[in-house]
């Protein structure tokens, strides 16, 4: 069964060809080699790399906004506890300026979080990496469209690696942000002549 991935028919008219013509497409050996070792392969690295490198950035800030958000109330009360017995100490002064500077380190990591988005692009890459993972082996073993007699196989595999990683530059979230931006305003425009018409 093929599926149509939304923004890519380019894919699926391919998939739809080759399964219904039965129409064998040759692709060059070495240039399907080198799509493999090179392209396919590289692109499993780097997904892999990437989602790593995002998780444990995504973790690691997480883990000492909690700890900091934990922190900061503890600290407060001390400082309110020193202002109300109005003992100014060097020590009062101190936490005053700590309970400011961990606020200040919460609102900058909750923000950071936010824009940097370490976390979807975690899940985005790794669930790349999931998908591309098993199409080799549909590949090998002729699972899937690649069991369609009188296809080419090559063909097949290139068109289906592609589908993928382009459907993860379009979930790629600034390219997604974009996306949903230009979406509402194409749905405002198409509903505002109808407001004026009624």
């Amino acid at each position: 069964n093929l599926k149509c991935i939304p923004n890519f028919r380019g894919c699926f008219f391919i998939f739809c060809y080759l399964h219904f013509t039965k129409t064998i497409i040759k692709m060059d050996k070495a240039g399907f080699d080198e799509y493999v070792e090179g392209r396919y392969k590289g692109q499993m690295q780097y997904y892999d790399s990437a989602a790593t490198k995002n998780q444990k950035k995504y973790k690691m800030y997480q883990w000492i906004l909690i700890i900091l958000s934990a922190v900061t109330p503890v600290l407060a009360a001390m400082s309110g506890l020193a202002h109300l017995d109005k003992t100014y100490t060097s020590a009062s002064q101190f936490l005053q300026i700590l309970l400011v500077v961990v606020s200040s380190v919460v609102a900058i990591l909750t923000t950071g979080l936010k824009t940097f988005q370490y976390q979807d692009l975690w899940v985005n890459y790794r669930a790349t990496y999931e998908q591309l993972k098993p199409e080799i082996y549909y590949y090998e073993f002729n699972i899937g469209p690649y069991g369609v007699e009188g296809v080419d196989k090559d063909s097949v595999f290139v068109a289906r690696v592609e589908a993928i990683l382009n459907a993860e530059h379009v979930q790629w979230p600034p390219a997604k942000t974009l996306q949903d931006a230009q979406n509402k305003s194409d749905s405002k425009e198409t509903t505002q002549p109808e407001h004026e018409n009624s």
